[in-house]
């Protein structure tokens, strides 16, 4: 029942035992109110415009059994009937509708909480009126040939595009392997398949998952889920740089822990999947709802993207939090022009990066209004704006950024922002730039710069990634590149992938793994009676050396040759044998897996 409840308002994954166990119908509200003396969130927030007909009712700070009762009443679709579901971290429950709220309607919610916003408990929000939906962008075919493509003879399934590393002499790069999210850019072939990679300091790839044609993997990197290390990536297909998919964890044996979805009727979009220690995610979306753009002067009937920030649980598939940004920030400070034609779409704001202050404020960057945000995750208000039209901050000499992507705030308190700056805009280069606020003063100073020569001008995406030791890593987004910078921002390293292929964001992560497979052998013969044999295992990090063993049969393998590991293949050569096998050796030697058994082929 509780299933087939959270299927209907939007939750893609089961409750477990707990969740269950706490769900309950919920009682009508009594004439006699009583207050609660904590303040409660609400998401939606009340007052919000464009709520989401498949939506639950989130209520966060109250303990599940203090919630009392509820009750849900549409302006057309009458009274909502549902169920009250815990939280798994008890500090809150959602109510989950029997069924979706009708487009256009408004909301009534009646409560005996103590509901910040809200009026003796009471409140409301509209359910959006839907523009079309997104439509997905077919991925033009993969080019399979050329110098650009790495290809195994012990993996024949995987063709990824080859990256070249670089590092300047002497340079003392951070530790850890370099993780992309490799993709063919639009309308170009780019070589290879694509998928997320993981290569190292020296190029040599790691870990390849090919994709299918019709899918990304975008924002590959290493996060903690449970208390244990995993990669994680957003994987779907894309709509002319906006998304419809999901955030996927992967554990360090490359075995799928859990696929995030958005909630209350949304998908995930492509921008930011980034997990908290809470086992939460926080997720964005994109939803065209039809809204007044006259005052960007559009159409009264446009269709603008309403860009939703979530924060779903893991575990159950709740939305813990949500904001729209049509409520708390208005089309006139786009600088995209509005249509002005009814029905055409309009992406106003554009959302690419969420990330999380301390105390649990969010700070979300906008690339189509040039701003950065700082939303109180208590009221969803904006509580400062950085950039953009209507900036809080004065900004000094070169503190100024344009079209720009992933605003993080670092341990020391500043913010860094990969300013794009590209046509048709306000720079002649792209750029990753540090910057410190003074709230006091209400000021915003330029601290670093760290620039790519020869120049480098990204018309999408990029990151920057700030490293143990104060390196700098930039990903420079539409431009096939990657560079690590030292603290005083010489360049230490650089990687380039092929022409025609890009990466959303570009990270460095220290990162220990074991495939949950054997690893993969091929063997052939070769003049003068001997054997080319080929060893390699994708994902593994510990292998240092591979051994041969050769025989007629599996009863009578023996060693016959080691290697030391020097690229993704190791080749090991020894006299021709009926079948072989290879074992992948640590550096002390231990065995850490051993292949299957493979006939040698004639030459």
């Amino acid at each position: 029942m509780i299933k087939q409840l959270l299927a209907v308002a939007g939750v893609a994954a089961a409750l477990p035992a707990a969740a269950q166990a706490a769900a309950a119908p919920v009682p009508a509200v009594p004439s006699a109110r009583a207050a609660q003396a904590a303040p409660v969130s609400a998401y939606p927030s009340p007052g919000a415009r464009t709520v989401e007909a498949g939506a639950q009712l989130s209520l966060r700070g109250v303990a599940p059994a203090a919630v009392g009762p509820l009750e849900v009443t549409g302006s057309r679709s009458g009274r909502h009937d549902g169920r009250l579901v815990a939280h798994p971290d008890g500090d809150g429950a959602s109510f989950v509708p029997e069924r979706p709220f009708t487009a256009g309607e408004s909301v009534t919610v009646r409560t005996t909480l103590n509901v910040a916003g809200a009026r003796n408990g009471d409140f409301g929000w509209t359910i959006a009126t839907p523009g079309p939906p997104l439509r997905a962008m077919a991925i033009p075919p993969a080019t399979l040939s050329g110098s650009g493509v790495a290809r195994f003879h012990s993996r024949h399934d995987l063709v990824p595009p080859r990256v070249v590393v670089k590092a300047a002499r002497g340079a003392r790069t951070a530790p850890g392997s370099l993780f992309l999210g490799l993709f063919s850019a639009p309308y170009q072939h780019g070589p290879g398949q694509i998928g997320p990679m993981i290569v190292d300091a020296s190029g040599r790839m790691v870990w390849f998952h090919p994709l299918g044609d019709d899918q990304l993997a975008l924002d590959v990197r290493v996060q903690q889920y449970a208390g244990r290390p995993v990669v994680t990536w957003w994987q779907g297909v894309n709509n002319l740089g906006l998304g419809s998919g999901v955030g996927e964890i992967y554990d360090s044996s490359y075995r799928a822990v859990a696929t995030v979805h958005a909630g209350n009727g949304l998908s995930a979009d492509l921008h930011e999947f980034l997990l908290t220690p809470r086992g939460t995610a926080l997720l964005a979306a994109a939803t065209p709802v039809v809204w007044d753009a006259s005052a960007a002067g559009g159409s009264r009937r446009a269709v603008v993207y309403d860009d939703v920030v979530q924060e779903v649980d893991v575990s159950s598939g709740l939305v813990l939090f949500e904001w729209h940004s049509l409520d708390h920030v208005g089309v006139a400070e786009s600088h995209i022009r509005a249509p002005r034609v009814d029905g055409h779409l309009y992406d106003y704001f554009h959302l690419n990066s969420i990330g999380e202050l301390p105390g649990g404020d969010l700070l979300i960057s906008a690339r189509n209004t040039w701003g950065v945000y700082r939303v109180a995750r208590a009221s969803g208000d904006v509580d400062w704006r950085l950039g953009g039209t209507r900036s809080s901050f004065r900004a000094g000499a070169g503190a100024s950024f344009s079209w720009q992507h992933d605003a993080r705030a670092t341990a020391d308190g500043t913010i860094t922002v990969f300013d794009d700056g590209p046509t048709p805009g306000a720079g002649k280069q792209s750029r990753a730039i540090g910057l410190r606020l003074d709230l006091r003063r209400r000021t915003v100073r330029l601290v670093h710069q760290w620039s790519h020569a020869p120049t480098l001008l990204a018309g999408t995406q990029g990151n920057v990634q700030t490293l143990p030791g104060g390196d700098a890593l930039v990903g420079w987004g539409s431009q096939p590149h990657l560079t690590e910078f030292a603290p005083h921002g010489a360049p230490l390293l650089e990687a380039t992938y092929p022409r025609g292929v890009e990466s959303y964001r570009a990270y460095r992560f220290p990162w220990s793994a074991t495939p949950d497979s054997q690893p993969d052998v091929a063997a052939s013969a070769a003049p003068g009676g001997r054997m080319r044999v080929y060893a390699s295992w994708n994902g593994a990090t510990a292998v240092a050396r591979w051994q041969l063993l050769g025989g007629t049969s599996e009863a009578d393998l023996k060693p016959l040759a080691t290697a030391g590991v020097r690229s993704f293949e190791t080749l090991l050569q020894a006299p021709a044998t009926a079948v072989v096998a290879v074992r992948a050796l640590a550096a002390d030697g231990t065995v850490l897996a051993t292949s299957r058994l493979a006939a040698v082929r004639p030459a």
